[in-house]
């Protein structure tokens, strides 16, 4: 875990320049705990099945075993979780830091103002419908009244900057991202890199990659996982939860590096 604090990962980590449509440049990137996180949960989600098996709970699917949170194994997972939380924190304030540098070190009168941090994928205790109740978000950000958040397109398309409206009925939550049109395997077997390279037209970036890490069936493809064509249209997903947030700034990319 020390050996990967602020590096950016892979799969749909990016680190972006932006035009914003309020005349400014924002730095944007998007990283989390470096598979710490997901490890912890792993170790933890094994503990739920054996338990729930032990105290004969049965359950549709070993995916909903759950750990109660005022027991010593789910006050562990708490605390294990927001250390995660935490890493993932200090992972992007080092690698933005290092993003910030090479700017002043191009325009030494740069002034850098307000920095927007999420989290979102984790579980937090919350009051709702006058109840307190852990609420997990997966793919999902808090949006709560008055909150700022970020909701990424693609590499080549906008993002946006939002502010939460608190809408009850999702829990005070919004969409992480976009969301995807099509899986990364399918993405890279249907879409040309013709139409790839066009989508990226007036975009700095590092090009298409070959398959790693795929076996055969990846063998001499390109990998077009997150290619604009393979996301959702960002506009009509902002449109869409209106209800939840509202739309601050509109972020055009200028230059995108993948994990």
């Amino acid at each position: 875990a020390f050996k990967n604090l602020g590096s950016l990962g892979g799969g749909n980590h990016f680190i972006e320049i932006q035009a914003g449509d309020d005349g400014n440049v924002w730095l944007m990137l998007h990283s989390g705990s470096r598979n710490l996180g997901y490890r912890i949960a792993e170790h933890h989600h094994k503990r739920a099945v054996e338990l729930c098996r032990r105290k004969g709970i049965e359950l549709p699917a070993d995916d909903l075993a759950y750990l109660e949170s005022d027991s010593e194994e789910g006050r562990a997972y708490i605390r294990e979780m927001n250390l995660a939380l935490d890493y993932a924190l200090e992972n992007r304030a080092r690698m933005m830091a290092v993003f910030k540098e090479a700017f002043y070190h191009t325009y030494a009168s740069v002034v850098f103002t307000q920095e927007i941090n999420i989290h979102h994928n984790y579980a937090a205790p919350e009051e709702h419908f006058g109840e307190s109740v852990w609420v997990h978000r997966k793919g999902a950000t808090s949006a709560k009244q008055g909150e700022m958040g970020i909701i990424p397109g693609s590499m080549g398309t906008p993002s946006y900057i939002v502010r939460g409206k608190g809408n009850a009925d999702s829990f005070a939550s919004c969409s992480h991202g976009a969301g995807r049109t099509m899986g990364r395997m399918a993405a890279s077997r249907t879409l040309s890199r013709e139409a790839c390279d066009k989508a990226m037209e007036g975009i700095v970036f590092s090009g298409w990659h070959s398959m790693r890490g795929r076996g055969r069936k990846g063998r001499g493809m390109l990998d077009l996982s997150e290619a604009p064509q393979a996301y959702k249209n960002i506009d009509e997903v902002i449109e869409a939860e209106l209800d939840l947030i509202e739309p601050i700034v509109r972020l055009r990319p200028l230059g995108v590096l993948k994990g």
